[in-house]
């Protein structure tokens, strides 16, 4: 198939870092529930569900599972990446296989381009950032997908001639903007320029940038009413619609080869639109089916098709901003569409505020760094391999060793890490979702004063600079539209102050945490090292005490603290914690505690009220089962009286229902995570739940219920012969149908389409009379029904 007409979609896949910048890791947040943060709603509403995108057939079943990934152009930001990685690896590992995939289908050129590494605008970052924001996006890009990038993308495709001769410095191709970023073009070699600008540029070709240094780099502009009309209008509504539009986007009477592309946001599949994976599954299938267009990416295309003719850009330039950037700097005007009457007035007085950071720290930091590193250029460029690494000793001792002038002093080292991940905070308080929204007060720009707040105090701790209250200071001057804050100043007293947590607090929260046998946060992810030492522990009137020793290291910084450690805890809202200097009276404190209740020993306390929303949800989460235990051991307690009132005929009080209620739920439990053995025992529960007119639990049964079809689905995999796992698959979804409990049947439907290559053997074996194979093959038959699966092979 030739490559005269080709079609590529391009799909930019990005999160911010919503990590706590003090702790490593992300913590709730309650506007995404019921999902513990946005990361886990999105990866749930998109990025797995385009892992295994869904095309239906007429009776609409299943009929085939497309992992869009390998198809479409992409780009995977760091920052979303990293977090795959460590929370969802299995959708992880599906995009960086989609690319390996995908370079068999292009001829070698994979699906995967990099990312700007921290989402910043580029053309607002000083050239140094702007070396380091493209080194480490293509150093993550290389370490992930194991191989260079052709293509890069820039954040917002937020454009000016410096980034572009960077990334074209640093091996990079090709990269992508909107038609509007056009300014003028000429054929190569021609002297005459022509005026495009306005979106006029013809966007089905690529071109070529010439750079002040000699260099050059390829540049595709994608169609933007198509674009448009895919991430806001109703395109996503039919795929087949969808492919027609991209079709009818060939010229009629073409002289040359044309390439058709559009670049969206790829949350827009799933996400923003929702089955809008589906769509794009249909629409990919059906360019191709086509034998006179090819679907491709855009490093096969500009193989096949270098440029003929050059264009100048329109610096300042963005897709999301029409007036250039003034989105992430001043009021301009643009918004979300949600509060247009809103002020934007925040906006200036916050790029101010982390831009007096940036500028103040920079000088500092780099004389710094000049005597305690070779080369701090190098040193910088290769620091992402600490946070590739998770800050592990190995790393470390492996990044120190290379950098590190010889007889520097440990805490010399220590200064080193310290410096550099001020300068990596630094970048991260610019990303661009800061100032992308409404109002000061929203997640993206508390987000970025959060990274902000832990620059500052790197500052404060490796230079001895204070910047905090100047920052503050310029944040009064940023009107917030919440009426609950009057300033920026006061979001960030309210939002960003109590994040921060230093590493005693963190060991005060270590010790709550062992109470439960929980690792905290900050040891999760990696950037602390916790150990604790606990000889104390009683647990006596439902009061659980704990003290010791807790020893907290910070990977990233190398600062580390050791300190006595205690907890009390009789409920989520009486708890205690505290820490203090090591000392040799534990036995005297842990006198007091057990007999008083009291911590006075102990310089810093705090107390339910002090526990953040992350500590509380998962403490929450533990506590919760004990009280459904406990209300069954009630009702168990209860049950003769509750029968002597139904042989009375005395009515029950509202108390007594709610223990039926209750008792009913985990029989109805317990049945379904026992794989639904004896149907005909659900179903006269079920009787006795509708003659009792109980409210059930319908979404914890539900997830019961997909949970135990999940795991038969694995089981039925794993033992290939057995039809006993896909006979449960039939019961479960039979009793589940009694109460129409909503099932979540993603990974099992997965699995399904997965085994359809067994059942082609079975009913062959079933055909030469194979008794055991036919059972087999009539127990999948119907398995694959129930998950809505076609069970036959095309």
């Amino acid at each position: 198939m030739t490559m005269d007409r080709a079609v590529c979609i391009h799909s930019h896949f990005y999160q911010p870092s919503r990590e706590n910048p003090w702790l490593g890791d992300v913590e709730v947040q309650r506007s995404a529930a019921p999902y513990h943060d946005w990361n886990e709603r999105v990866t749930a509403e998109c990025y797995g569900p385009n892992t295994a995108a869904r095309i239906l057939d007429a009776d609409g079943l299943i009929d085939e599972i497309v992992n869009t990934y390998a198809k479409v152009s992409f780009t995977a930001a760091p920052t979303l990446l990293s977090w795959l990685e460590r929370h969802s690896p299995a959708v992880y590992r599906a995009i960086v296989d989609a690319d390996r995939e995908s370079r068999e289908h292009y001829a070698g050129h994979g699906s995967a381009i990099a990312s700007c590494y921290s989402h910043l605008i580029m053309p607002l970052a000083t050239r140094g950032e702007k070396r380091v924001q493209i080194a480490w996006g293509i150093r993550d890009f290389t370490a992930r997908f194991g191989r260079e990038p052709e293509g890069m993308w820039l954040p917002e495709t937020a454009v000016d001639i410096e980034s572009l001769d960077l990334m074209a410095g640093a091996g990079i191709r090709f990269t992508i903007l909107a038609p509007h970023q056009a300014g003028r073009v000429r054929a190569i070699g021609a002297d005459e320029w022509t005026d495009v600008s306005g979106g006029r540029v013809e966007t089905r070709m690529p071109y070529i940038c010439r750079l002040p240094s000699g260099r050059s780099i390829a540049i595709f502009f994608y169609d933007g009413t198509i674009a448009r009309d895919v991430a806001f209008g109703d395109l996503l509504a039919d795929g087949r619609r969808f492919a027609g539009r991209l079709f009818g986007a060939f010229s009629p009477g073409r002289r040359r080869p044309e390439l058709v592309h559009i670049a969206t946001d790829g949350e827009t599949y799933g996400h923003h639109r929702k089955f809008g994976e589906m769509a794009l599954a249909y629409c990919l299938r059906a360019v191709e089916a086509r034998r006179d267009v090819r679907l491709t990416v855009y490093g096969e295309y500009l193989a096949a098709h270098p440029p003929t003719h050059e264009v100048a850009v329109r610096e300042g330039t963005s897709w999301s901003c029409t007036h250039g950037i003034g989105r992430w700097q001043e009021g301009c005007g643009c918004h979300c569409g949600t509060h247009p009457d809103w002020s934007q007035a925040w906006r200036r007085p916050l790029r101010e505020a982390v831009v007096m950071v940036r500028d103040a720290l920079a000088p500092r930091s780099a004389e710094a760094l000049a005597t305690l590193v070779r080369d701090p250029r190098e040193a910088r460029e290769d620091a992402v391999d600490l946070v590739l690494g998770g800050w592990s000793d190995e790393t470390v001792e492996g990044f120190l060793s290379r950098h590190a002038l010889q007889g520097i002093s440990p805490g010399e080292r220590r200064r080193v890490l310290a410096l550099l991940e001020m300068e990596r905070q630094v970048m991260l308080m610019q990303t661009s979702c800061g100032w992308f929204f409404d109002d000061i007060a929203e997640p993206g720009s508390v987000q970025v004063m959060r990274h902000a707040g832990r620059a500052m105090d790197l500052g404060r701790q490796a230079l001895g600079i204070d910047l905090e209250p100047a920052f503050i200071g310029i944040l009064r001057r940023a009107p917030s539209n919440d009426p609950g804050y009057a300033t920026g100043a006061a979001v960030y007293e309210v939002l960003v102050r109590p994040a921060a947590a230093d590493p005693a607090r963190i060991g005060a929260g270590a010790a709550l945490y062992e109470i439960f046998g929980l690792v905290p946060l900050a040891a999760e992810s990696g950037m602390y090292a916790i150990r604790g030492d606990w000889p104390y522990r009683s647990e006596t009137g439902g009061r659980q005490n704990l003290l010791g020793t807790v020893r907290v290291r910070s990977r990233v910084t190398g600062e580390e603290v050791f300190l006595d450690a205690v907890a009390s805890f009789s409920g989520i809202d009486r708890v205690v914690i505290g820490v203090r200097e090591p000392g040799d009276a534990l036995g005297a404190a842990w006198e007091e505690v057990t007999e008083t209740g009291e911590i006075g020993a102990f310089t810093r306390v705090y107390t339910a009220s002090d526990l953040s929303d992350e500590e509380r949800w998962t403490i929450a989460r533990r506590v919760l089962p004990g009280i459904g235990s406990a209300v069954c051991a009630v009702y168990r307690d209860a049950t003769p009286l509750l029968g002597v009132l139904e042989d009375l005929g005395i009515p029950e009080s509202g108390a007594a229902v709610l223990l039926r209620k209750h008792a009913c739920t985990e029989r109805l439990l317990a049945i379904l995570e026992s794989g639904c053995p004896d149907p005909d025992r659900f179903a006269a529960l079920a009787a006795d739940v509708r003659a009792g007119n109980f409210r059930l639990d319908l979404p914890t049964l539900g997830e019961a219920a997909s949970r135990r079809i999940a795991a038969s689905v694995r089981a039925a995999a794993a033992r290939p012969e057995d039809p006993m796992p896909l006979e449960e698959i039939a019961r479960i979804v039979r009793c589940a149908k009694v109460f129409g409990l909503p099932l979540t049947l993603w990974e099992s439907q997965n699995a399904c389409i997965g085994m359809r290559r067994q059942y082609a053997v079975m009913q062959q074996r079933a055909g030469r009379g194979d008794g055991d194979a036919e059972r087999w093959a009539g127990a999948f038959r119907r398995a694959a029904a129930c998950l809505g699966v076609r069970g036959c092979e095309v």
